[in-house]
């Protein structure tokens, strides 16, 4: 390698390992500004199109915006009380099945002759009165929570900064996006740029069509997974609908946090197996529609990342930035397996490994 590339490498590397443990530190005050630049990265591509329309760019992104924050506002105020309503019905269901569950599994303690039924009956019906009052415990929890954050001066001006900073974020991310793009270019030495510009339309082709398709597919996943089990009669229908579609980004995981849950409360709510059978049918539908038509359609033929990657990206973003690192760990793992293919690329041509 030349010296000077050489020594810009090692300027660029400790640099970069700075800036990544700057953003580590103050992760709670760039959490806004990384949501807006995910926002603005993934809107960016309908903002150009509307250019095309003969549209300014400032008016394109002011009309995205006012539609994204109306849809999202909008979905918040039908969603919202929706999923209320089938928390509070499930929780003045959950008795039932929980009785259900325990005449189900007198007769199996009693037939055991070694254990001591009387004793285990007692144990067995202690956990399912906590398990019974879990739900209610989990909302009251949940509002105390929130009624504590929000009470605080602090969290409330925290809260209403972060909902400032977000759409303005946003707004001037989107309007100066191709600026912004330029003037990175631009600071990149001449002898590196085509490199530079090579490896980073690389990694925008592959978030553009892997990360944003993935979304899409999860998004589509998730809606139809609510639908079906919203008519199979499945109990909180439209949470476990949208966490299966999601958790689908995750290879395999969406059938454990889905179709799991979704089998054993529809089973417990109507105790025919007939609804289950319904159940089965709609993440058997779901899964085909998603292998032969979805992901092809959506995604097309990009190589994503193999799921043992997904699955360590999700749990190391989670352990650094919590939920923001859940979201944001595939688009990194992205970047990183571009990267990780480049340098691959690299040393298999180097005299290291010739």
């Amino acid at each position: 390698m030349d010296p000077k590339n050489k020594k810009l490498l090692t300027a660029f590397l400790i640099a970069l390992a700075a800036a990544l443990l700057f953003l580590y530190l103050a992760r709670r005050v760039v959490t806004p500004f990384f949501i807006a630049f995910a926002l603005a990265y993934l809107l960016d591509p309908l903002v150009d199109r509307m250019e095309q329309w003969k549209l300014s760019r400032t008016m394109a992104v002011v009309l995205l915006l006012s539609l994204f924050f109306i849809v999202t506002l909008s979905g918040g105020v039908i969603l919202i009380p929706l999923f209320k309503a089938q928390i509070e019905h499930l929780a003045h269901n959950l008795p039932g099945y929980l009785n259900t569950l325990q005449d189900w599994g007198r007769p199996l303690i009693e037939n055991i002759a070694w254990l001591e039924p009387e004793r285990i009956q007692k144990t067995l019906q202690e956990s399912l009165q906590k398990m019974g009052e879990l739900p209610v415990q989990l909302l009251g929890n949940l509002t105390e929570f929130l009624w504590t954050s929000l009470s605080s001066l602090f969290n409330a001006i925290l809260v209403a900064i972060n909902l400032f900073i977000i759409p303005v974020a946003m707004f001037y991310l989107l309007r100066d996006f191709d600026f912004i793009n330029d003037k990175i270019t631009n600071m990149v030495p001449p002898r590196l740029r085509d490199a530079f510009v090579d490896i980073f339309t690389e990694i925008d082709r592959v978030l553009s069509r892997f990360v944003r398709g993935q979304l899409m597919v999860a998004t589509l996943m998730a809606g139809l997974y609510s639908a079906g089990l919203f008519a199979c009669g499945t109990p909180m229908s439209l949470f476990i609908g949208i966490l299966a579609g999601y958790a689908n980004l995750v290879p395999y995981l969406g059938l454990v946090f889905g179709f799991l849950p979704a089998a054993v409360l529809t089973f417990l709510h109507f105790q025919e197996l007939n609804p289950v059978l319904g159940v089965v049918a709609v993440f058997g539908v779901v899964q085909m529609l998603e292998g032969m038509v979805i992901t092809p359609r959506v995604v097309g033929d990009q190589v994503g990342l193999h799921p043992v990657a997904i699955m360590v990206a999700v749990l190391v973003g989670a352990e650094l930035f919590g939920l923001l690192g859940v979201f944001l760990a595939v688009p990194a793992a992205a970047v990183i397996n571009v990267l990780m293919r480049r340098g691959i690329r690299w040393y298999k041509k180097s005299p290291a490994y010739t």
